[in-house]
């Protein structure tokens, strides 16, 4: 028993300075696509694609070589909201190549409005090299997120609401340049879903953040 409670003394210790925390903030930009909630050079049309991104979490070593070593990141990431909304036409009836209706007289014209974000949860590893005092990274890892999207549509003779939600995984990709507090990273999330009747307005997103460690 004394060896244990010796053992653990001394192991309680060494995990405890193993991670610190890190939060940043910064901006996304979700990619969008014409003919998904919103059609070019349609009234009222309004894409809001750019949004205030947060995180938050905790970060530690897993290897540590002088120069250079790899670290690890578990991040609440959310990636903000995302918005669009457009005096729509059928799809049928919208040329998506010329961006323009195919018929000036078609009847079943509506307004569509709606809004979104995905928040979750990167895991991800960072091998990174120390050079002219600055720390140079890669990062790889996977988004466990939960996307959301509401739709609005004024369609007559009733008016249609969606709740679309989900929750998956998307690999992430990202660099960054800093120091042993702060640093700027760029991250790529690849979170285009495929073969859903009613999809959220991006495909991916391209985040620029500023982190600290503490």
């Amino acid at each position: 028993m004394r060896r244990l409670i010796a053992a653990t003394a001394l192991i309680v210790p060494l995990y405890a300075h193993a991670w610190s925390f890190e939060h940043g903030a910064g901006v996304t930009l979700y990619g969008t696509e014409n003919g998904r909630w919103y059609q070019d050079n349609m009234p009222m049309n309004e894409v809001q694609s750019r949004a205030p991104e947060f995180s938050f979490g905790i970060t530690g070593a897993l290897v540590t070589r002088g120069s250079w070593g790899v670290d690890w990141h578990a991040d609440y990431t959310n990636l903000g909201r995302a918005a669009a909304q457009c005096f729509c036409t059928s799809d049928e009836n919208y040329d998506l190549k010329r961006k323009r209706k195919i018929r000036a007289d078609w009847p079943n014209d509506a307004f569509f409005t709606g809004a979104g974000r995905a928040q979750g949860i990167v895991l991800s590893v960072e091998p990174y090299y120390w050079t002219h005092g600055l720390r140079l990274g890669v990062e790889a890892g996977a988004y466990v997120y939960r996307a959301q999207w509401d739709e609005y549509a004024d369609i007559k003779p009733a008016p249609v609401t969606i709740h679309t939600r989900y929750w998956s995984v998307a690999p992430v990709v990202g660099i960054s340049v800093g120091g042993a507090v702060w640093s700027l990273s760029y991250r790529h999330y690849f979170l285009k879903r495929a073969n859903m009747e009613y999809p959220a307005l991006w495909n991916d997103a391209d985040v620029i953040e500023i982190k600290r460690r503490f």
